[in-house]
């Protein structure tokens, strides 16, 4: 059960950042001609590394719901958090890091706490199906970019210490957490850079139960660490190499609903290792890139006398291309290869092939309209899809309008094709769900508050549930899709700067041969979500402000119950550089709001976190 000790490797991570490698002085990087177009079809959300640290949330998910995503939250730090992009959750949410698909193949999902967010450099929030990108393998939702952080000159070393507190009088001190990093250059131009961080969350929250009782939560602990190997190197023309190896280990105690004395522990090891090779400007008419990556999820868990096991190997193979030499036509290709092992008590042992073919065409027909053709076909096991996506772009001065349509696919994952275990079985016969969806965007600039508006439509069917009468997953459902999505950022006298997302959506469940759920609101989508946050730059501290609301959700597609609505009010102040010291604060839900982001999981009221970063 405890694999703990079958890993002394680990510890390479950390003995990593005492390797003082020999470097120059004054080296200049080769420069990097990349091709970078601004045309697109998607509506996207770009957040930087230094807006990232200023906020200095403890988890990525915290930064997504800050930005008007929801999330659906099983618990506090380290517990199960997913985020849901126009209504859809779960694996219809792809996830991508430096280029490589990492949701798990058997659930679908991914473990956001395995990341560690000072490790990002840039975060894309692409929203909307099929994505132009050749690396997503085609999305439902949306897609969450993560690109790691590069080389740096010279040798940096930096630190960041958090602790915090539930303002629990029985435990003032809740959760710990250091992260340590290094970087340094092995050559002219050889770098390598290492980060390292450990987290000891106690997890005890106050929260009122259903009895109106005031309860502090128990068997939540969860404690964890990662750690990100990166070795890259140029060999000119900004053409490199890079390894970059994410390690993440967690032994979590799951604790259930509220109102249970269901408790479990769950014990996670992931490891992502990303070989790639890059050609950035090829005689400044193409980009190449290629790599290699093997991804291993590892899930030990034990209920009472129960143990289960499920260790995933996943090895992908891809190379794409982008050509943009031609005056009006540029052009991305690209295929990958995907091979899973998959050991699982409750799954068996199965192996599982896919392949991918995309390619975009982007045409630029005049002065004003752009034309985006993305195509891909895709096949995994028995199942196969041809998805295509088509867009134009009308750009103005101050205005542009992007209309694009879609088709949406979502192929089962291992557990609905294989689980047996509690009276349930997959269904090996299950086919992908589909559908068909549309964006109309608006984007005014150069005006007084620039703004955003998106109007979105979807129809899904084929929809994965799990049918109680028969015990297996079937394909049951269609709904439609129908919201607004709205965004605006300005800023103000060169200090301020102020950010707004609200989103409306509307969806109706359309199986007629269901009478209770005919027309009915989909389960756990709120009409509403929305996030405001305002930023502001001194000489002597950077002060952020962030609320959030989550609308109406319904607890059953049965619509007979809901989950309130909530606000949360979140807040951070990160000071002047003393020295080499950066001291912080940040506090959350200061309105000490009480609720539930999944049904009859309590979440932690007001907290406080205090930390400082030391950068040499």
């Amino acid at each position: 059960m405890n694999f703990y000790k079958k890993l002394p490797l680990a510890f390479l991570f950390f003995l990593s950042i005492f390797i003082n490698p020999l470097f120059a002085q004054e080296i200049i990087l080769p420069s990097i001609t990349t091709y970078i177009d601004d045309t697109e079809i998607e509506q996207k959300t770009v957040l930087l590394a230094d807006e990232i640290q200023q906020r200095h949330t403890e988890s990525l998910t915290a930064l997504l719901q800050s930005e008007g995503i929801q999330i659906l939250a099983y618990g506090a730090y380290g517990l199960q958090q997913t985020p849901s992009i126009h209504g859809f959750t779960d694996e219809t949410v792809r996830v991508v890091i430096d280029g490589v698909c990492v949701n798990n193949a058997q659930y679908g999902t991914f473990d956001f706490s395995s990341i560690n967010i000072n490790d990002i450099e840039r975060l894309e929030i692409v929203k909307g199906g099929f994505t132009e990108g050749v690396c997503d393998e085609g999305s439902v939702g949306g897609v969450i970019y993560i690109t790691t952080k590069k080389q740096q000159l010279g040798t940096h070393f930096n630190s960041d210490s958090q602790i915090r507190t539930f303002f629990n009088a029985s435990l003032p001190l809740d959760t710990f957490s250091q992260n340590l990093g290094f970087s340094s250059q092995l050559g002219d131009n050889s770098f390598i850079k290492t980060t390292a961080k450990g987290t000891w969350a106690n997890n005890r929250f106050l929260f009122k139960n259903y009895k109106d009782l005031i309860y502090e939560r128990q068997n939540s602990e969860v404690k964890d660490a990662n750690a990100n190997l990166q070795f890259l190197h140029y060999f000119g023309n900004g053409n490199y190499f890079s390894a970059n190896d994410l390690f993440y280990i967690g032994d979590k105690n799951v604790p259930g609903v509220e109102n249970t004395s269901f408790k479990g522990n769950q014990q996670d090891l992931s490891n992502k290792m990303i070989l790639s090779v890059n050609f950035p400007a090829i005689k400044d008419f193409a980009r190449l890139e290629n790599s290699f990556a093997w991804i291993c999820d590892n899930r030990d868990y034990e209920e009472n006398v129960d143990i289960s096991h499920h260790h995933v190997n996943s090895f992908k193979l891809s190379s794409s291309a982008q050509i943009y030499g031609w005056k009006n036509v540029s052009q991305s290709i690209g295929v990958s290869l995907d091979y899973t092992d998959l050991k699982s008590t409750n799954d068996g042992n199965h192996n599982q092939f896919s392949f991918t073919a995309k390619e975009t065409s982007k045409i630029k027909l005049n002065d004003i309209f752009t034309l985006s053709i993305p195509l891909a076909v895709k096949s995994c096991n028995s199942n196969f899809a041809f998805i295509p996506k088509a867009g134009i772009t009308a750009e103005f001065s101050k205005v542009n309008f992007i209309l694009d349509a879609y088709r949406m696919i979502q192929f089962p994952n291992m557990d609905d094709l294989y689980w047996t275990g509690g009276g349930f079985h997959g269904n090996p016969k299950l086919i992908p769900e589909s559908g068909w969806g549309a964006d109309f965007n608006v984007n005014v600039h150069h005006f007084i508050v620039p703004f955003s508006i998106c109007i979105f439509t979807n129809y899904y069917k084929n929809k994965i549930q799990w049918n109680l009468s028969s015990g297996q997953p079937e394909n049951l459902s269609s709904a439609f899709y129908l919201g607004v999505d709205f965004s605006a950022k300005k800023t103000l006298f060169d200090f301020l700067s102020l950010k707004l997302n609200v989103e409306y959506l509307y969806n109706q469940l359309l199986d007629s041969s269901n009478e209770l759920t005919y027309k009915k609101r989909i389960m756990w989508t709120p009409d509403f979500t929305a996030a405001f946050s305002a930023s502001f730059t001194f000489d002597f501290l950077n002060w952020n402000i962030e609320a959030s609301y989550v609308g109406k959700r319904y607890t059953s597609n049965l619509n007979l119950y809901y989950m309130d609505p909530y606000v949360l009010l979140n807040s951070s102040l990160e000071f002047t550089k003393i020295k080499w010291i950066i001291p912080y604060l940040r506090a959350d839900n200061i309105l000490n709001t009480d609720y539930e982001a999944a049904e009859d999981y309590p979440m932690p009221g007001i907290s406080l976190t205090l930390g400082a970063k030391l950068a040499k």
